[in-house]
């Protein structure tokens, strides 16, 4: 159980997440950066990939590379289109030389969902395989709901703020989400690590009556 958040803006996209994953009734931190659940899509350039589920998908689905080449961007075909017809069959092909997909009945149904973003495109796709482009913002994982409460309340904020309060409020009444919160965009594939004990802070402007500015402590 988890917690992704991803936001457009502008010309890229924001995506965080929380770090914890349950076996049972233990539960672990994914402090490593091999163990995110948003990871760098390897060889390919502003392209990150995200899911909630199944770690051993994740495992499999993060090691795969070239899912956008020069050739793709050169002619401009990174979009729905491209998505349906070459990243979702890629996915169930890995997954069924991994041995996760066994029975041909289940082909059409994983374990995980996913999202993928590429500069400034935002894709979600679920379990059933299904996808659907996002245009403003979505939220996935046992902790969705109270993510996008947040998120339809703070959209005049800046979109890290909003991310980090997104999963702060999922992990104060989600027991399957916690903290670090992993923040990266498609911009600079650059992951931050916001830990409990760095909350937001908020700084009013001397240049303007109550006017206030929140800020990230990085």
């Amino acid at each position: 159980m988890s917690v992704v958040v991803a936001i457009k803006d502008g010309k890229k996209i924001y995506i965080g997440a929380d770090s914890q994953a349950t076996k049972g009734t233990t539960r672990i931190t994914l402090r490593n950066p091999n163990n995110f659940k948003i990871w760098k899509v390897n060889d390919s350039k502003n392209c990150l990939m995200a899911s909630v589920g199944d770690i051993r998908d994740s495992n499999v689905i993060r090691l795969v590379s070239n899912i956008v080449d020069d050739y793709d961007e050169f002619v401009n075909r990174v979009n729905y289109k491209f998505v349906v017809k070459f990243i979702v069959p890629n996915i169930v092909r890995d997954l069924k030389r991994a041995g996760f997909i066994k029975d041909e009945s289940y082909v059409d149904h994983i374990n995980s969902s996913f999202l993928f973003a590429y500069k400034d495109k935002l894709f979600l796709i679920e379990h059933d395989l299904s996808v659907i482009e996002i245009d403003d913002y979505v939220a996935i994982g046992s902790g969705s709901s109270e993510a996008i409460g947040s998120l339809l309340s703070t959209e005049n904020d800046d979109p890290k703020i909003r991310i980090v309060k997104a999963i702060k409020a999922s992990a104060a009444n989600d027991i399957y989400v916690d903290y670090p919160i992993i923040l990266t965009d498609t911009e600079t594939t650059k992951f931050d690590i916001i830990t409990e004990g760095f909350e937001i802070s908020r700084e009013k402007e001397n240049t303007s009556k109550n006017n206030e500015e929140e800020k990230l402590p990085f």
